[in-house]
């Protein structure tokens, strides 16, 4: 059934094919058979009507248009379409109530009139999308229809355009509207801007594009503010370091940029597995690391559709590659942020082993069993922010903690046992992320059940200072979570 079809938003609801077919008809000849089958494959069943909003100026498509599109001798259009997509029949009466079909929004998708992939700018909640059991990185926007106004919260996508944008400046975009959506620090970049980025660093022409190397990416992050850092498998021979690195990041919040031989995709959320953890503790290593239980990732492939998924499987719903095949990926890190993952793991493994001076052995609760570490990076706001909730333990460290000068960024590493991981914690090594990984007294705070060692020197701009607290009556407490979204 097609509510008002001639009018500026036509409402298609229907289920199953029916759906796909009466909108194909409503917005043609933006929207074609190839943009169709995509939207089918993202959202499945789940959609049960689609309000079509005609004459849309799209914010990054005008930025094209006025750019490149309209210098061709067949221009297209220069306005879009913007379908919304819902989880119950509706009719116009119920767009005007936002507490009716609020609930049922599912997110937005841009129609662009470009050929072969007319998908622009799309923010699906991943739930609409089938996504389960996973933590991943979102962001939230407001959408108005007709003067309701109503949230979503998904990751960024778009699909190339193969003239100003392909899979890189793809990514690349994915990624800087990530942050700009999810951050106010961060300024909003459009797609011809992004593509615009390397003109100095091109080889050859810039416009149509051809796409790009992983260097002029990292530099396009550069150019925008990010502290971008590249990473090649060939330089890791330990199996399992490179995608432990990925991990790291990702699970820090920090989508990454995964390069393939010929391609480029942004990964930004995990899902692990944690019902045979003895598996992985097996091993002659001191620690295992959280890493170890990652079975896949999610990320976004412009050539796909939003909330693909990276392993070593193949699935109806993967990535067209493996973990394997993944050759380079970059970390855009903060620019407050000179410590690396693998600076941060260095210095706190040190630590832990008992290599660092003036730091005690494991404590005897901890090291009754191999230790689960889990590392990240986040803003000491945060962590602060969560010290109520979380209880750390005991309240003498709760309120250390909250009384503790912190840097704007810092490592974490959280460490567990595996009969209480993945949720409870028995403490935790806070490391200042703006040291080097030579200044082995960056260590803020190391946590044990038993004792909490703070550095009072650092905090206060000095030397290092080491007090030790004893803790009594210690339990355990919930790990961190505000990186990730648990779906």
């Amino acid at each position: 059934m097609i509510s008002q079809e001639n009018s500026l938003l036509p409402i298609v609801a229907a289920e199953g094919a029916n759906l796909w077919n009466e909108l194909m008809r409503v917005a043609s000849p933006h929207l074609d058979q190839r943009g169709v089958d995509r939207y089918e494959k993202a959202i499945q069943s789940r959609a049960k009507s689609v309000a079509v909003e005609r004459h849309y100026i799209d914010k990054d498509y005008r930025d094209t248009f006025t750019n490149f599109h309209a210098k061709k001798f067949s221009t297209p259009d220069a306005r879009c379409l913007r379908l919304h997509f819902f989880d119950r029949i509706i009719d116009h009466a119920s767009i005007l109530d936002k507490a009716m079909v609020e609930s049922n929004y599912l997110g937005y998708s841009v129609v662009r009139p470009t050929r072969p992939n007319c998908i622009g700018r799309t923010l699906f909640d991943p739930r609409a999308c089938g996504l389960t059991d996973c933590h991943i990185s979102l962001c939230r926007e407001e959408v108005s229809i007709q003067g309701t106004v109503l949230e979503v919260s998904g990751f960024p996508f778009i699909s190339q355009d193969t003239d100003v944008t392909v899979c890189a400046q793809s990514a690349l975009w994915m990624l800087a509207r990530y942050f700009s959506n999810r951050y106010s620090a961060h300024p909003e970049i459009y797609p011809f801007r992004m593509a615009d980025l390397t003109r100095d660093y091109s080889i050859g022409r810039v416009f149509p594009t051809s796409g790009l190397y992983i260097w002029q990416m990292a530099e396009a992050l550069r150019q925008i503010g990010y502290s971008p850092i590249i990473y090649d498998r060939n330089r890791y021979n330990t199996p399992g370091e490179f995608e432990h690195l990925m991990y790291t990041y990702v699970e820090s919040g920090i989508p990454i940029l995964a390069a393939f031989k010929e391609h480029v995709v942004v990964l930004f959320g995990h899902r692990s597995d944690f019902s045979s953890p003895e598996t992985e503790l097996k091993d002659a290593q001191p620690f295992v690391f959280s890493s170890r239980f990652n079975r896949e990732f999610i990320g976004n492939d412009d050539n796909g559709f939003p909330y693909q998924v990276l392993g070593n499987l193949n699935t109806d719903r993967g990535i067209p590659y493996k973990l394997s095949d993944v050759q380079q990926f970059i970390a855009g890190l903060p620019e407050k942020v000179f410590l690396s993952a693998e600076g941060f793991q260095t210095v706190v493994t040190n630590i832990l082993q008992h290599q660092g001076v003036g730091y005690p052995r494991l404590s005897p609760l901890i090291s009754s069993q191999k230790p689960i570490l889990r590392l990240f990076l986040t803003s000491g706001r945060s962590f602060k922010k969560r010290l109520r909730a979380r209880g750390m333990g005991n309240p003498i460290v709760e309120g250390v903690y909250r009384s503790l000068p912190l840097p704007h960024f810092i490592w974490v590493c959280e460490i567990s046992h595996s009969d209480i991981y993945p949720k409870n914690l028995l403490g935790e090594v806070i490391w200042d992320a703006t040291r080097n990984p030579y200044e082995l007294d960056g260590c803020i705070a190391l946590h044990y059940p038993e004792m909490l060692i703070v550095d009072q020197g650092s905090a206060l701009n000095g030397k290092q200072h080491l007090l030790t607290i004893s803790v009594r009556s210690h339990t355990n407490y919930p790990i961190f979570e505000n990186n990730l979204i648990r779906i």
